[in-house]
């Protein structure tokens, strides 16, 4: 069962309350480096169709019930990972799991205090996600695995350029301009023509498109089904406009650093 690895795996900073063989009550508590103050919350995990769920023991009392910014999801459970849940099978997988929840805690911590969930620590919404990491892959063989992230975290970006077209052969359009990814051979750059490496421009084109617009989807369907903005963060996708001095900007220390290379907040 993989509520018993999970039981078994927990870590010193969650006490566990009580236990049965559908779910795990205890409370996180989380010294923080340069922190003069913890993290505690009150936690309910749970066996949910052979996945583990995680949510507040009462969902609204340290964290909103539903912000998907934060990767609190509409069911009122935490997003801690892309599938995370999934697959927990071992003592050692436990153990990766309660590793992303802690991290996920230490971020809502980060996002309380900024307003900001850490771009890099993101995976956009819904079926947005597995786009997204298809497009980072994509990236990754160009090497522009930078690129992508600053692109996600506010910046300008050649993949994201509506107007780029792809041919029947899945190739980029108007082949006699010089490749975007800039590409060169002997000091000049090449044209689109003889770019060495087509499928994955084409891959990072597409993908991206399609989490631009299964993002978009997914906070449509959110404020359809009547979901509305909590407030706590300066931006949202089921508001119009960004707020503005909302929260502090104080960046609490190193707890924001990482990367979505190895730990991931998926669905949510």
């Amino acid at each position: 069962m993989p509520l018993d690895h999970i039981l078994q795996a927990a870590p010193v900073w969650f006490r566990v309350a009580s236990h049965t063989e559908s779910e795990v009550l205890g409370s996180a508590h989380i010294l923080l480096d340069n922190a003069v103050c913890s993290i505690e919350v009150d936690l309910r995990v749970h066996d949910q169709g052979g996945e583990i769920a995680v949510q507040e023991l009462v969902p609204g009392t340290s964290y909103p019930k539903t912000c998907h910014e934060r990767h609190l999801q509409s069911d009122e459970h935490f997003c801690i990972g892309f599938n995370a849940g999934k697959g927990i099978v071992s003592k050692d997988h436990a153990v990766v799991w309660w590793g992303l929840l802690r991290h996920f805690l230490k971020l809502q911590r980060v996002a309380e205090r900024t307003g900001r969930w850490p771009p890099q620590q993101e995976l956009a919404h819904g079926s947005a996600g597995a786009h997204q990491l298809a497009a980072i892959a994509a990236a990754k063989d160009l090497g522009i695995e930078d690129e992508y992230m600053d692109m996600l975290a506010g910046q300008s970006a050649w993949f994201a350029d509506s107007g780029l077209q792809l041919n029947a052969r899945n190739r980029l359009k108007n082949s006699w301009l010089p490749c975007p990814v800039g590409c060169r051979k002997n000091g000049k750059p090449i044209s689109r023509a003889v770019c060495c490496r087509p499928a994955a421009v084409a891959a990072l084109i597409t993908q991206e498109r399609l989490r631009r617009k299964k993002t978009a989807d997914f906070h449509w369907l959110a404020r359809a089904s009547g979901e509305q903005c909590c407030g706590t963060m300066l931006k949202c996708g089921l508001r119009d406009t960004p707020l503005d001095g909302v929260v502090s900007s104080d960046n609490s220390g190193d707890e924001s650093q990482g990367s979505i290379r190895t730990a991931k907040s998926g669905e949510a």
